[in-house]
């Protein structure tokens, strides 16, 4: 049982800091295109945010739903929904500065919801113990 538990714990982590990095990709990109051209095309292309959208994405539905059966607390699934409207509309309707307001809002909307997730489930967890 305890194996299963430092696996969810280290499943929860990376999902937060896959948040955390699209977040950082997001803010940095503008600033290496501008600085470095010729890395602009390379450095992550939107194929690459897609696959990093869609990985939070699923990581992130299937942690944050499992966690709710535990702890009935809907605000982290609230967080994730409003998340992954920003980031996909960002991804795939906005242009330009609104592209990257669209996808920093997101993913900082979506660290959040793992945090007070995990905030959710240590609680429940120790009160349980």
């Amino acid at each position: 049982m305890r194996k299963i538990i430092t696996h969810y714990h280290t499943l929860n982590k990376v999902g937060l800091w896959l948040s955390i990095l699209c977040t950082i990709h997001c803010i940095a990109m503008p600033f290496v295109i501008t600085a470095l051209p010729f890395l602009g095309g390379s450095f992550i292309s939107e194929r690459s945010e897609v696959y990093l959208i869609g990985i939070s994405a699923v990581l992130a539905v299937f942690l944050l739903v499992k966690d709710y059966r535990n702890h009935h607390n809907i605000l982290p699934l609230t967080l994730l929904a409003i998340a992954l409207c920003f980031s996909f509309t960002g991804l795939f309707l906005a242009k330009g500065t609104y592209e990257i307001i669209f996808n920093v809002t997101g993913a900082l909307i979506m660290a959040s919801a793992y945090w007070i997730n995990w905030k959710e489930h240590r609680r429940v967890f120790h009160s349980h113990q």
